[in-house]
C-alpha cells in the first residue's frame, strides 16, 4: 500500500470524498428553475408587446391619422432653420447657467481668497468688487 502524499508543509493530504448536501442541490435546482422561468416570462412579455404593436399598426394602415397630419405640417418647416434656432437657444441657456455657476463659485470662495491675500500682504488694496465678482455699482458710469 502506498502512503498518503506529503504536501510542502509536511502534512499529509488524505483523499476526501466529496459528499454533496441534498439541501444545497435542492437550492441550486430551485434557483435554476426560477432563472429559467424569469427568462421565459421576459421573452413572453416581449412577444406580447410585439404582437399588440403589430395589431395596432394593422388597424391604422391605410387611414389618415393625427400623426400623419402632424408629420406633413412639420415636413414643411425647413430642418436647417429649426436646428439653428435650437442650437442658438441651447447655447444661450448654457451660457446663462455657466455664468450663474461661476458667480456662485466666486461668492463661495471669495472670503478665503481675501483672507489669504491679507495674510500675504496686509497693505494690499481691495478692488471693491461685489461678493459675487460683479463690478462695484459706484464704479459704473
Amino acid at each position: 500500500m502506498s502512503s498518503p502524499k506529503k504536501s510542502r508543509a509536511g502534512k499529509s493530504q488524505a483523499k476526501s470524498t466529496m459528499l454533496v448536501d441534498p439541501q444545497v442541490v435542492r437550492i441550486h435546482l430551485i434557483t435554476h428553475i426560477f432563472n429559467f422561468l424569469t427568462t421565459v416570462a421576459v421573452c413572453a412579455a416581449v412577444v406580447f408587446v410585439a404582437f399588440f404593436m403589430m395589431r395596432m399598426i394593422q388597424s391604422l394602415s391605410g387611414q389618415t391619422t393625427f400623426a400623419d397630419i402632424g408629420i406633413k405640417v412639420l415636413g414643411n418647416i425647413s430642418i436647417s432653420a429649426t436646428l439653428a434656432w435650437g442650437v442658438g437657444g441651447t447655447g444661450i441657456i448654457y451660457g446663462w447657467r455657466q455664468r450663474s455657476l461661476r458667480k456662485t463659485t466666486i461668492s463661495r470662495l471669495q472670503g478665503r481668497i481675501q483672507y489669504l491675500e491679507q495674510l500675504r500682504d496686509p497693505s494690499r488694496s481691495s478692488s471693491f468688487l461685489t461678493p459675487r465678482g460683479d463690478t462695484n455699482p459706484q464704479d459704473k458710469p
